[in-house]
């Protein structure tokens, strides 16, 4: 993992203005990527008769993945710097970043929606 890490530093320096854009992108589209998921996909699971877990588990693996959309060129910087890095394919590496940052957004957004509504 340390060679992700010196990844993200280096291209945090190099793309400051990247990673800035993409957070004001997230800010803008909140509804986009917060909206959809919930209220859409929500909905859409709620007619089927399915256990809460499922359908909790569905909405913020979705969450997850729009909010990865607005970090995917940053990702592929990264994913392309680890290639070379490590000798491997940037896909390889990109599908494995991806997924590990679809996953810990989506485990966040569970988190940060329980402490909301427990509120």
């Amino acid at each position: 993992m340390t060679t992700y890490n010196k990844a993200f530093r280096l291209i945090i320096k190099k793309n400051f203005m990247l990673l800035i854009i993409s957070i004001a992108l997230l800010v803008v589209t909140l509804g986009f990527w917060v909206g959809i998921p919930v209220f859409v996909i929500g909905n859409i699971l709620s007619k089927f008769n399915i256990p809460v877990f499922i359908h909790i588990v569905c909405i913020t693996i979705s969450v997850g993945l729009f909010f990865s959309l607005y970090f995917i060129p940053f990702h592929l910087k990264v994913a392309h710097l680890v290639g070379e890095m490590k000798n491997e394919s940037t896909i390889k590496a990109f599908c494995r970043l991806q997924l590990v940052f679809v996953l810990l957004s989506a485990t966040a957004f569970y988190v940060i929606i329980n402490v909301v509504l427990v509120l």
